[in-house]
């Protein structure tokens, strides 16, 4: 009798120790600034501050569990129409990304996908909600940042973000390969307008400044610094770029949609306007906008450096169809089916 209680016991003792250990709930992912947060392994519920990445929520299949958006991206017209899901969605975050923590709490997001790291992030550490800075300012950073959304986010997500990593490194590959030779005198010199008025502009170290590089142009306000920087028209007047592209408001910097024709216009009633260089010689460009403006911090931008490279060196990618690449990219990405009409618009074909 006591051999079986022994041997009971021990039978006991090793059904004890063998037992499987809980299935972890939560994940340690590093953000892109570099903050180490932890946040749950399964995310049914995302607050999303940065506007160009609620473009890349719906790519990577969780536009569902969206529960806030920024303001004025619903604003942009082919976005609705292919995720008409993000018309209903609150824009709890204002320009600049200020919100309303109580609002927002309200909202219960499993995670919020954050424009900046740092001490920006505090807010949300206090208020118990997991925030993840997957904002990106070069062109390098692009990759990574759908990379750890993907991550955050798990499932199929993680699958569609090295699908379209892959998609993008090729086309850059592409784009680079072709343009490996071309001397320096051969490189246009660009300024992107982002908005008017004021003149205001992006320069050296900044992802539009990367993506002009990219294109195989110079990027005339690589002296001033940063994202979103004011200058004087006097100032655009001295660069006097071979080429000018100006971009499409909506949803960047809070703006709502228009037309890039419409801030050309005011721009032209500005002294000097028509004594630039590339008015004069007919080379200012509309920036393309699709589900957000091509040319800013969103999935688009591996179709914004085909478009650009093909607009700087039309004689160099004579093969390159971008109506044809766009109508794939959305049907591959976004499983929607460009109509004629809906590429118009994208490339702002006859816009005015």
């Amino acid at each position: 009798m006591a051999a079986t209680v022994a041997a009971l016991a021990a039978g006991c003792g090793s059904s004890s120790s063998d037992a499987s250990p809980p299935a972890p709930t939560t994940q340690v992912v590093t953000s892109l600034s570099g903050e180490k947060v932890t946040a749950p392994l399964k995310i049914n519920r995302i607050a999303e501050q940065f506007p160009a990445h609620t473009v890349t929520d719906i790519m990577l299949g969780v536009g569902d569990k969206l529960v806030d958006i920024p303001q004025n991206v619903k604003t942009i017209p082919f976005l609705r129409k292919v995720y008409p899901g993000i018309n209903g969605l609150p824009e709890l975050f204002r320009n600049g990304g200020k919100v309303n923590m109580e609002e927002l709490l309200k909202l219960k997001p499993d995670v919020v996908s954050t424009i900046s790291g740092g001490d920006t992030l505090t807010p949300f550490k206090q208020a118990g909600l997991p925030a993840i800075n997957m904002d990106f300012n070069t062109f390098p950073q692009l990759v990574p940042s759908i990379q750890l959304a993907g991550k955050v986010y798990g499932g199929t997500a993680a699958t569609k973000a090295k699908a379209y990593n892959d998609y993008v490194t090729a086309k850059l590959a592409m784009v680079q390969s072709r343009l490996a030779k071309l001397p320096a005198t051969e490189k246009p010199s660009v300024v992107h307008i982002a908005s008017y008025p004021p003149v205001v502009v992006d320069g050296g170290k900044s992802l539009i400044d990367g993506w002009i590089n990219i294109a195989g142009g110079t990027d005339s306000a690589s002296g001033v610094k940063g994202t979103h920087v004011t200058v004087s028209m006097e100032q655009l007047l001295q660069w006097n770029p071979d080429v000018l592209i100006v971009e499409t408001p909506g949803g960047d910097q809070g703006l709502a949609a228009n037309s890039a024709q419409s801030v050309i216009d005011n721009l032209a009633k500005s002294p000097g306007w028509a004594d630039l260089k590339a008015v004069k010689a007919g080379r200012v460009y509309l920036n393309p906008q699709g589900l957000y403006p091509w040319d800013r911090f969103g999935p688009e931008e591996a179709l914004q450096i085909q478009w650009a490279a093909k607009v700087l060196h039309p004689e160099v990618f004579t093969d390159l169809d971008i109506r044809s690449e766009a109508k794939s990219f959305y049907a591959k990405f976004f499983n929607y089916h460009t109509t004629e009409a809906d590429l118009d618009q994208i490339l702002q074909v006859g816009a005015k």
